[in-house]
């Protein structure tokens, strides 16, 4: 005999899904703004949604300097295949104490680019959106693709968040009938 039980409602989350503890958390999130509480996987949506929406952003780099993640772990945006190996950079503070200073370039599912700067791999990351072209250079003989990191000045009209410089607006046109729109300023 078959039987399921499901959980009471007091266990279920404001998300509609239970909890699952995994290792030492407790698996689920708490929004500071309204109280409500979601299951990881939810909460890391919610992430995403937010990162689509901002210019600045607090993000985790993963361990193995792959990805950047929520706190929860969940993936928010891939780093530049060129920033994953690097030993960082020994800088001084106005005070006088050395640190090692990692920059990180990265770049989210909806293609836009993000910038930032920490301690290393595994530490949180502040991050801004850079306002680059999106444009990547594949190469032929097996290196990693290069993004064209030239000004912007137009964005498509599909996807706000991808931007190209003047050179490959024309190209994005081109191949895949996109159509821009210069990039407006809001201040």
């Amino acid at each position: 005999m078959n039987t399921t039980t499901i959980a009471p409602s007091a266990t279920r989350l404001d998300c509609g899904h239970v909890p699952v503890p995994d290792g030492i958390g407790t698996g689920f999130a708490t929004d500071s703004a309204t109280g409500a509480t979601a299951c990881y996987a939810c909460a890391d949506e919610r992430q995403r949604d937010a990162l689509n929406h901002a210019t600045r952003f607090a993000a985790y780099v993963s361990c193995d300097s792959a990805t950047l993640t929520t706190w929860s772990g969940g993936h928010l945006a891939t780093i530049d295949p060129a920033d994953r190996h690097q030993t960082g950079e020994r800088a001084t503070t106005p005070t006088g104490h050395r640190w090692t200073r990692f920059t990180w370039h990265a770049t989210d599912n909806d293609g836009g680019r993000w910038f930032g700067v920490n301690g290393g791999p595994g530490l949180v990351v502040f991050l801004r959106r850079l306002r680059v072209c999106a444009w990547q250079t594949e190469f032929g003989d097996g290196r990693s693709p290069r993004y064209c990191h030239r000004r912007a000045t137009q964005q498509a009209s599909s996807a706000p968040h991808t931007l190209y410089c003047r050179q490959h607006a024309r190209m994005a046109r081109d191949l895949y009938a996109w159509t821009t729109q210069p990039i407006t300023t809001t201040r």
